[in-house]
């Protein structure tokens, strides 16, 4: 029997609000303009930048009489949604009939094409809105309107469950998970015929599904990412189970998929429901555990472990079965600098709002975190949250009404670390090189802050297997790779450098952590230089002292005997020593040398601009441009030339005017179109100068000034 063990949750996720908007008179005859605010359950996952499950993109009133019989059809208008948190919320307008008293609110449904509006007409709500389904993750709620003249909130809930995989294990990464077997549509509304007075509610093992046959699907090996996943309502019965597939690797292990059943702690399958969270925690993993080597051969194999598993209803909102529901808009907070709690709580009583039922007190607090809490009677509840200035203290907060009651945990910090961070190898030695970064993420981090967003600031490192498709994000004109951390402990991940010199400081950020800084430095020759400044006088036979140190590195000193190898093709030297090989001289020093290498060399060419570099065994090349400088006016003489569409005239007796007279000064062409000229003292042979004559013009450098070319205008 493979022994991997894993803890799966599902949690169940509401949240309520009661803004109260102000109706508007009627605009027309028999209608209404009611301002709606929404609300979406909360989630409590960290939303990805690539998947924002929250957001409402079409939004429908589907409105019914005191009798729950159907009026219209009505398109949102002026909608507005955002995310805050985690919970998502907007508002919008809708023109409904007078007659209305009944609303179910429809979002992102994507199949109002079969939608015959004069068919459901007089439809009871109870037969029109089991049978909308779809293919798509729809957002659906309901209220009831007890006069036009009253403010109106929905809360909106998802057609889908959500399932999310988190590790705890020291030898096994997570690399991706995918779902297979799952159900490929879902109803809008949940619906229980037998539950009174209101049958639309989300109840335990409870599913609402389409009249028509379920159809099954499964995600592909391209699904198999830490992305969050999402399945439709399934009574996964057990001899047709929905399975999650996961990939990943144990310890110096290749990667493989496993294949897992959703299970409680009864070893018998899960209801999925609407709404719920599965939580997939993986405990443990045994160095004994069979995986299959592709996507499709774990989809056929028999599932790789015994599942431990238990239901916890941690959520926002809890609900009896008199219609009474108690909602907090959120259960988990956490502050590294102190600062305010700011969370609203609603209790209805068979969908009447009761508001000043609810109650607060603090259940907990050894570390005297929370004062002056308080709670308005309206849904609001403040407290003040203290700083802490070394580790960190939790509090809890009852909410209760009624038979109901939500805890809030509020944790204060300091900021955490992601200490040990550091390089393998604290030095590298050129381009394309192996590098391992690696940092740990503290234990005793809340565990719903979890999947952990880390972001890696780096300019000359690119990632590598197996975390090459690390997510990337562009943020103030900086590039970040984002690593999703999934429980605590020591993480690696692997990079190349760029370049054969990437010095760089590579920082590590999350807005609980203090920015974690590494410098990545390489074993390189210092202080290398020509001259001092890199230039050489224009001129064959002029003197180039090359200058340079060979830095210890007291952890990581190199090897010696060591050979220095100088790569250049227009120096020359016979310094004792120093032996001319192919494409440079080389010199092997036998022991550590002290202080500041020199070598005299000298010019072999007029012009000895090139790049030099110093290089040895267990070094990162170190390359420096050298340039020439003119110390004296110089002449030089050639041909000057027009070129007119692609044909080349002669300007005997020109005058040609210079851009730049510290270089060179204007000139006239002879009768035969050539010119004799003196470059000035002072210059470069890289600094340019713009030469004109009538609408022609052409730029030269001062190298191909002196070289004589043939100077040609455009």
């Amino acid at each position: 029997m493979k022994n991997v063990i894993i803890y799966l949750i599902a949690s169940f996720a509401l949240f309520a609000c009661q803004d109260e908007y102000e109706v508007e008179k009627p605009g027309i005859p028999g209608k209404a303009t009611l301002k709606i605010s929404v609300n979406i359950p909360e989630y409590r996952i960290a939303t990805r930048a690539a998947s924002f499950e929250n957001n409402l993109s079409d939004v429908w009133l589907l409105t019914f009489d005191m009798n729950g019989l159907f009026i219209g059809r009505v398109h949102a208008t002026d909608l507005d949604s955002q995310e805050t948190n985690g919970v998502g919320n907007g508002s919008f307008k809708a023109e409904v009939s007078e007659e209305t008293r009944i609303v179910h609110v429809v979002a992102n449904y994507d199949n109002w094409s079969s939608f015959d509006d004069k068919a459901f007409a007089e439809k009871d709500e109870k037969e029109l809105m089991p049978a909308l389904y779809g293919s798509k993750m729809v957002f659906w709620g309901r209220s009831e309107v007890s006069s036009l003249t009253s403010p109106l909130s929905v809360t909106l809930f998802r057609n889908q469950a959500k399932v999310t995989v988190q590790n705890e294990t020291d030898n096994f990464t997570v690399t991706g998970y995918a779902l297979a077997n799952i159900v490929s549509t879902g109803t809008v509304a949940p619906f229980i015929p037998n539950m009174e007075p209101n049958p639309f509610a989300i109840q335990d093992d409870i599913t609402t599904l389409p009249l028509e046959t379920l159809s099954r699907t499964d995600q592909s090996d391209t699904d198999c990412n830490l992305e969050d996943k999402y399945m439709f309502e399934n009574p996964n019965y057990y001899e047709n189970q929905s399975f999650l597939i996961i990939k990943g690797r144990l310890k110096d292990g290749s990667e493989l998929y496993y294949k897992i059943q959703f299970l409680d702690n009864n070893k018998r399958p899960y209801t999925i429901v609407r709404n719920f969270q599965y939580k997939v925690i993986i405990k443990s993993f045994s160095e004994d555990a069979k995986g299959s080597n592709s996507f499709e051969d774990a989809k056929k194999a028999e599932v790789s472990n015994n599942i431990y598993a238990d239901i916890f209803k941690d959520s926002p909102s809890i609900s009896d079965s008199d219609n009474n529901r108690l909602t907090v808009s959120n259960l988990n907070f956490l502050y590294t600098q102190g600062g305010t709690l700011n969370v609203t709580a609603h209790y209805t009583e068979n969908e009447v709002p009761n508001d000043k039922e609810i109650s607060v007190s603090i259940q907990e607090d050894r570390g005297n975190i929370i004062s002056g809490l308080s709670y308005d009677g309206n849904g609001n509840i403040t407290a003040r949250i203290a700083r802490v200035y070394a580790g960190q203290n939790e509090a809890t907060i009852s909410v209760k009404a009624g038979k109901l009651s939500r805890t809030i945990t509020v944790t204060s910090s300091t900021l955490y670390s992601f200490s040990p961070a550091a390089f393998t190898p604290e030095l590298y030695t050129g381009k394309d090189q192996d590098i391992t970064l690696s940092f740990r993420i503290p234990d005793g981090i809340p565990n719903y802050l979890y999947p952990l967003k880390c972001e890696i600031t780096t300019q000359y490192l690119y990632p590598t297997d197996p975390n090459k498709d690390l997510q990337i994000n562009f943020i103030n004109g900086v590039y970040k790779y984002v690593y999703w951390a999934e429980s605590p402990g020591a993480k690696t991940l692997n990079f190349k450098t760029s370049l054969d010199n990437s010095n760089e400081t590579v920082t590590i950020e999350n807005d609980y952590f203090k920015t974690a800084e590494i410098n990545l430095v390489s074993r390189q020759f210092e202080n290398v230089s020509v001259n001092n400044n890199n230039m050489i006088v224009y001129g064959k036979g002029n003197t180039a002292t090359l200058r340079f140190t060979i830095p210890g590195y007291a952890d990581y000193p190199p090897e010696y005997p060591l050979t220095v190898f100088v790569a250049t093709t227009k120096l020359t030297t016979s310094q004792a020593g120093w032996t001319a090989v192919n494409g440079g001289y080389s010199y092997t020093y036998n022991q550590v040398p002290t202080g500041e290498q020199t070598v005299a060399f000298t010019s072999t060419q007029d012009d000895s601009g090139e790049q030099v570099t110093v290089s040895a065994p267990g070094f990162s090349n170190a390359t420096i441009n050298v340039e020439n400088l003119v110390n004296k006016n110089t002449s030089t003489s050639g041909e000057i030339r027009v070129i007119i569409n692609g044909r080349t005239y002669t300007i005997p007796n020109y005058t040609i005017s210079s851009s730049d007279r510290s270089i060179l000064d204007s000139f006239r062409a002879n009768n035969a179109s050539n010119y004799n000229i003196s470059v000035k003292s002072g210059c470069k042979l890289s600094d340019t100068v713009s030469l004109t004559t009538s609408s022609y013009t052409g730029t030269f450098t001062v190298r191909e000034l002196l070289s004589g070319q043939r100077l040609n205008l455009q």
